[in-house]
This record gives C-alpha cells, structure tokens and sequence, in this order.
C-alpha cells in the first residue's frame, strides 16, 4: 500500500473521562503520523478535555449523532458516516463499544471498507442478550478483535463465539511521566491539600461510582480495618451515579476526617501521590484497567479483585494482593497485611513501576498498534 493508512475510529460516547475515551485519545495522538491519518467519529458527543485534546493535535473529530440504530435518522446517520468513509478513503475502521460494533460495522462494509477491527475493552457481563446475539451474528464483519486483555479474550470466545485466530490481545499503556513516584516533598505536598499527615496510611480507588465498581465492598472493607488500623484514611476519586449516595451514607462525625471524596476530576495524578496503596475491587465487567496501570506507574502497591485483567496486570505477592470479588473480609485482611509489614509493601510499590516500565508503556502499546495496522492492509 502507497501513501498513508487512513484509520477512522468509531466510538458510542464520548461525553466522559473513562478508560476508553483515553486510550483512543492517547492512540491517535502518538501513531505514527508518517505512516497513518487518523480521525474520530463520535455517535454521543459532550464536552470532554480530551476531544479538545485530539483536535489540537490536528486530528480531525465528528459528531454523527445516533442514538437508536433502528430509526429513520440512523438511515440519514448512515449516509452520513459512508460519506466520511468515502471521502476520508478510510482503509481501516475501528470500533469501540455496541454501537460503533453493529451500525458503523455495517456501514463500513458496506462502503467497502478494506479493513474492520474491533476493539473489547471489557469482559462484558453487562452486556444485554440482544447485543451478545447481535455480536455473534455480526462477527463475520471483522477482520480482527482487539482484546486489552487475555481474560477479555475467553471472555468474547465464550459469548461472542469469535475465532481465537481472529484475536489480537494488546495491553493498554500508561504515560510514565504523568504518572511517577512522588518524592517526599511532593507526596507530603499531596497529603496537606488533603488535610491527610505523614503517618497516615492512606488507601485510594480511582473508578467511577457505579454499581460493578464495588464501592460499598471498598469502604465496608476499610471501615473494619480501621478498627485494628486507627491511622487509615480512605480517598475515593471519581463521579458517577452513586457518589452522592456514599458521601451521604458516610457525612457523619465518625469518618468526616478520615474518608475522602473528589468527585469527577481529570488531574488523577496528585490524587495518587497521596496514596500508600492502590485499590481497585470490582464485582465483574473490568479490563485492563488504565487506574490500576496509573497506580502501578505512580509506584504503588496494589490491591485488586481477580476479575478481567486484574491479575494479568497484578501479580500476587509481587507488586500487590489479589483477592476474590466481592469478598470484604478479604479486602479488610489486605489492608491489615499492606500495613502491617511497610516493608514488603514499598517493595511491591517498586515493583509496579518495574512492570509498567517493561511491559505497559504507551509506546510499547503504540507500536503494536501499528504493527497490526501494516498487517493487515499488507
């Protein structure tokens, strides 16, 4: 192939800060601008920093509204995104969640389109009947599924019933110079603007507050440590649904001190410099989580539930804990063995950063990427 591979990119939503929505803005801005041409399509856009993000870096991003597939204006959406298609001469769509898998699937083989991928960022329990019947009666459209991890990967052969000789697994990546240790200065730094001290033992999620991320088996479980641990402090960093019901549930004298919440931001990193350790505990439906990396590259030790991708990128009693889902007491136990011995946990915490250096950077992810790119348009 002459000249450069055209790569348009389709995603349902782009109205948060989640996972995907930074992976696919980290992967357009660092391919190879030599070999590739990317754009965005977007069927539910909202104010986002990281659309702004993507069109400073030149890359073109539109907003097709759809929001029903099976409604005349989708029909009038179709046409629109063949029309993209067309006179993008798009050699490879990429599609990211439901909608983009079955309606800009469809269209992009319908205009011809030399190259189809999809990209599962999740084990997919939450997916509806309809959907899963849906994937496996479409799964003739794509040439490759990318799976971020080898848990999604059984997970979509189990459901979706794709050819494993059709999956690629790539690991997301992690900026390393966003996220990095904390020398003192700055860990303290990060502890005062939260009113946390040097000798407190600081436990933090970052997810969003939904109902797979567990959060009321995270502070269930940190509360009973807090009996054996006086000096655990808990910060919780995210919006969602359920947030206002747990600073709710926990505005009272007892924890006004001692559990924090931030609610939505985009400056994760000072959040993590304040951290001892590193949860995060969902119940089902993970990945490979771009928090648990975050954490890793920060240089701490971590506690997870061994769901999706967790264990791939947590290796138990290396650079962190893993532990049943679902499962307080064990949750609690962690906290009580992360404190208890301080230093076997540094070690782990060294040991994060180790494996995001060796195995999770983002131009280690980048170059994959393209790889599979040239490939397939060989």
């Amino acid at each position: 192939m002459s000249g450069k591979i055209n790569i348009l990119f389709a995603i349902d939503y782009f109205h948060r800060t989640g996972g995907t929505e930074k992976h696919l803005a980290q992967l357009v801005r660092l391919l190879s601008r030599d070999t590739f041409k990317c754009s965005v399509v977007v069927f539910d856009l909202g104010a986002n920093a990281l659309i702004d993000g993507m069109r400073a870096a030149g890359v073109p991003v539109r907003h097709v509204p759809v929001q029903r597939i099976y409604t005349p204006n989708a029909l009038r959406r179709a046409t629109e995104l063949a029309g993209i298609i067309k006179r993008d001469n798009v050699d490879i769509v990429q599609t990211f969640h439901q909608t983009s898998d079955t309606f800009a699937a469809i269209v992009a083989k319908l205009s011809g389109v030399k190259c189809i991928i999809s990209s599962k960022r999740d084990t997919g329990q939450l997916k509806r009947p309809v959907h899963i019947f849906l994937n496996r009666r479409l799964k003739f459209l794509f040439d490759r599924t990318i799976v971020v991890a080898d848990a999604v990967g059984e997970a979509v052969v189990a459901t979706e019933h794709i050819d494993r000789s059709r999956i690629t697994r790539i690991y997301n990546g992690v900026d390393t110079v966003e996220f990095s240790p904390p020398n003192t200065r700055e860990a303290a730094a990060a502890r005062s603007r939260l009113r946390f001290g040097d000798g407190d033992f600081v436990v933090g999620m970052v997810a969003g507050f939904r109902p797979e991320k567990n959060y009321d088996i995270f502070f269930q479980g940190a509360v009973k440590a807090m009996t054996v641990i006086p000096s655990l402090k808990v910060l919780a960093v995210g919006g969602g649904p359920l947030l206002e019901h747990f600073r709710t549930l926990y505005d009272i004298e007892r924890f006004r001190s001692r559990i924090e919440f931030t609610g939505e931001t985009e400056d994760v990193a000072q959040y993590l410099k304040a951290m001892d350790v590193g949860c995060l505990i969902p119940g089902k439906n993970e990945g490979f989580s771009n928090a648990v990396l975050e954490k890793m590259a920060t240089g701490l030790p971590m506690i997870v539930t061994e769901v999706g991708g967790n264990a791939e990128a947590v290796i138990d009693g290396e650079n962190g804990i893993v532990i049943p889902p679902v499962d307080c007491e064990a949750f609690r136990a962690a906290l009580v063995r992360m404190h208890s011995d301080p230093t076997a946990r540094l070690a782990m915490g060294r040991r994060s950063r180790e494996l995001v250096e060796q195995r999770y950077s983002l131009q280690d992810m980048c170059r994959k990427h393209e790889a599979l790119y040239l490939a397939l348009c060989a």
